[in-house]
């Protein structure tokens, strides 16, 4: 990680903390051995207070001039004072255990605002954190007691003395414990302020341990060189004021790379006491600091080793799917890193190895089925295909879901093409069975896309985006199984391109609607117009929805794309409304859309929204709707004609199985294929289809309405075998709403049509 400074360091600042730089080592050069003399003592007393004030000062106006932190550093500012305060009152005292309670102070305050610096860090202290400061202050204090004992016991000093003359070195400790423990969990990188703060306090326990040796046998005197260590460790402490702070972290668990540290050293140290020492020769208060920092170590070891099992869970959890307990494309993904470093490495020593293979296969239509019969379903779904793809993929095999509706198997090394193409046939036979949804019976195919390593990449990193784009062939193949093919790159660009395209088309209106006429065949009167979608494409002109249904189709489109159509013809209808003509539009209906769990609502807020009845819309749905999901179709088409929708099936007679849900569910019309009106003049058996299918829609209380009448001679047929409704371009192509307007103006059918003659000079007066 990186600081990132809070504030630049003022030049002011720079050029004070320079002149206390000089003099730090001015001081130093009084205190040498050499440099004895009364005016070189008068100026190291008159120096020492001056630059331990002026460091205080610093950090104190650090604290005023900004308010990030500004307690943490008024109280360092505040125990820093001490020193220089003690220094100025000596020549009153004469004597340093009178000042040396006053002196005590620094360490608390120091503490305390240690603390809320590394809470301003942190946005929690954690356990460890406290648990680190202890072991390395009990090993430093036990260490200190062994070390520091005989002196105490040798010294000709008094015991208060003595007693004062330990506290310093205590103290450091716990500051050095705590910037230490700081620095181990921030890092230096992170805030190189805690480094200068450690460096700092070495430099004080240092001077104080030396302090208290001299104490210890009398030989202490003023301006000796180690007291020039104090003014240099304020200058630290000033400088790291006026660094820049890092941004405020969250508590992060540590393990043994970052927080260890205090541990095995504060370990080692204790044990090395208690076993060297043998015990009995120890003092008292290293064996009672020894064992108190035992204490910390067992405890912090405990943490350490609930914090390992959580990040093995954690592991496990971030590897792992919540809904299908399957791996997840994280382990997909270091699953394939881990394979490309071996491959790598085998390359290297046994020359071109033989590599792993990736399928990777996505459910055909399953965002349909997620959206429209709700994701309770669509999670129903993707767990059942979890338990069918475990069932059939071997245990040396990996198995994941990298996406929705996307898993992806890792085979192992060594695979040729044959075995992957019958592993993924075993696959896609295991999903094609159908499902049971909750009392819903759904079939999904899934398409598979092949890619194996060295043959269609150099690495397996590459294997993903290889069989990416060989699902994606998968899709058109008729068994549903594709292996990559770099040839076909340029093709899969075409068709992604093709469904962006689509995709921006509907954002930005070009798509359209072309209109063409429903004629009543009985008296020639407009019946209805149906709404054909086309496609003004900005570069390739108008396109038919041939070229393009099959790209919203694979894209996931053919919701947003049902819902455009319908807001173009509805606001269509609404114009002709408000020029005075009760015009009934027909849109078209996928199977994909009539399995919409909110079609019907978004229907009625769209008819709403556009101020059109609901008995001016025709919903025309093809044949195969009908055998697609029973259940789910009937209570849709109960839905639909309960708000007042006419419910028309396209394309019947090409479908199978129809018959059978026809008696169970209603509609208004039968629309016979083009492909029976075509041979109605001339073919026997087509005859015989258009009579007993007009009889059919006649005894269901339907209407047949005959598509595709490119001539007279078929319109004529067609009224005689009791058609209803004709359509085709023996009355009109499909027109935009310009010219069908001049075309309804103009022709001898528009003129029957009923109210019509208050609408013609309406549409004459205001064309389009």
């Amino acid at each position: 990680m990186q600081a990132y400074p809070s504030a630049s360091m003022p030049r002011s600042a720079r050029l004070v903390l320079a002149a206390l730089l000089l003099g730090v080592v001015g001081y130093g050069a009084t205190t040498l051995p050499g440099s004895a003399g009364s005016a070189s003592s008068a100026l190291g007393h008159w120096l020492y207070p001056s630059l331990m004030l002026t460091a205080a000062g610093m950090v104190a106006t650090r604290a005023w001039s900004r308010r990030e932190e500004r307690w943490a550093w008024a109280l360092i500012a505040a125990g820093m004072l001490i020193p220089a305060v003690r220094n100025f009152l000596y020549p009153a005292f004469g004597t340093l255990n009178e000042l040396r309670p006053l002196w005590l102070c620094f360490y608390p305050l120091l503490f305390a605002g240690l603390l809320l610096l590394l809470r301003a860090r942190l946005t929690r202290l954690p356990v460890a954190l406290w648990l680190d400061a202890l072991i390395a202050g009990s090993a430093v204090g036990a260490v200190a007691a062994v070390a520091f004992g005989p002196y105490g016991a040798a010294t000709s000093a008094a015991p208060l003395t003595v007693m004062l003359a330990l506290a310093f070195p205590v103290g450091d400790v716990l500051l050095l414990s705590v910037a230490s423990c700081a620095l181990s969990a921030l890092g230096w990188r992170t805030d190189r302020r805690w480094a200068l703060l450690l460096a700092g306090f070495v430099l004080y326990a240092v001077a104080d341990v030396l302090f208290m040796f001299a104490v210890a046998d009398g030989s202490y005197s003023r301006g000796t060189w180690f007291d020039a260590l104090r003014p240099a460790a304020a200058l630290l402490l000033a400088v790291a004021s006026w660094s820049g702070s890092g941004r405020s972290l969250p508590h992060r668990s540590s393990g043994l790379r970052t927080n260890g540290v205090p541990q095995l050293v504060g370990t080692a140290t204790l044990v090395g006491l208690l076993v060297l020492g043998n015990g009995a020769a120890l003092p008292r208060f290293a064996v009672a600091l020894a064992v108190l920092g035992l204490i910390a170590v067992t405890a912090r070891f405990a943490l350490s080793f609930r914090e390992v099992s959580r990040l093995a869970d954690s592991h496990v959890h971030a590897t792992t799917d919540d809904l299908t307990l399957l791996p997840n494309r994280r382990a997909m993904s270091a699953a394939l890193t881990a394979a490309s470093f071996e491959y790598a490495d085998n390359a290297r020593t046994n020359g071109p190895p033989a590599g792993p293979g990736l399928l990777l296969l996505d459910l055909d239509r399953f965002k349909g089925i997620n959206d429209f019969l709700g994701h309770h379903v669509g999670d129903e779904l993707l767990c059942q295909v979890a338990e069918r793809l475990a069932r059939s993929v071997a245990p040396e095999h990996l198995l994941a879901r990298v996406g929705g509706d996307e898993f992806a198997v890792l085979l192992a090394p060594g695979i040729d093409p044959p075995t992957a193409e019958a592993v993924a046939a075993r696959i896609v036979e295991a999903l094609g069975e159908p499902y049971d949804l909750k009392g819903i019976t759904v079939n999904v195919e899934a398409s598979v896309g092949i890619a194996l390593c060295p043959q269609h990449c150099r690495q397996p990193d590459d294997l993903l985006q290889c069989a990416d784009i060989a699902m994606y062939l998968a899709k058109g193949s008729p068994v549903r199984i594709a292996m990559y093919d770099s040839v076909q790159d340029s093709h899969l660009v075409d068709e992604r391109q093709a469904v962006e395209e689509l995709r921006t088309a509907m954002a930005t209106g070009q798509l359209v609607c072309h209109y063409q006429p429903k004629i009543r065949a009985d008296d020639g009167r407009l019946h209805s117009v149906e709404a054909l979608v086309r496609w003004q494409h900005p570069a390739r002109g108008l396109l038919m929805p041939s070229y393009f249904l099959h790209h919203a189709e694979r894209g996931g489109l053919m919701r947003p794309l049902a819902t455009t159509v319908l807001n173009v013809a509805l606001r269509q209808a609404r114009t002709w409304r408000e020029h005075g003509l009760d015009m009934t539009v027909a849109v078209n209906l996928s199977v994909t859309n009539l399995l919409d769990v909110d079609l019907v609502d978004h229907i009625g807020d769209l008819l709403r929204t556009h101020d059109v009845p609901a008995a001016s819309l025709i919903l025309e749905i093809t044949e195969g709707v009908l055998t697609s999901d029973g259940t789910r179709s009937r209570s849709v088409v109960r839905a639909l004609q309960d708000l007042g929708i006419k419910l028309s099936i396209d394309d019947f007679g090409t479908g199978w199985s129809s018959l059978a849900r026809l008696q169970e569910m209603t509609v208004d019309e039968l629309k016979l294929d083009g492909v029976f009106v075509a041979q109605v003049t001339e073919d026997s058996r087509s005859i015989a289809i258009v009579r007993s299918t007009v009889a059919l829609a006649h005894s269901l209380g339907a209407a047949l309405v005959a598509e595709g009448v490119e001539d007279l001679e078929t319109l004529n047929a067609l009224r005689a075998y009791g058609c209803d409704v004709t359509q085709g371009f023996v009355h009109c192509p499909p027109l935009p709403a310009d010219e069908f307007d001049r075309w309804l103006s103009a022709s001898e059918s528009a003129r029957e049509v009923q109210n019509l003659r208050p609408v013609e000079s309406a549409l004459e007066s205001n064309p389009g």
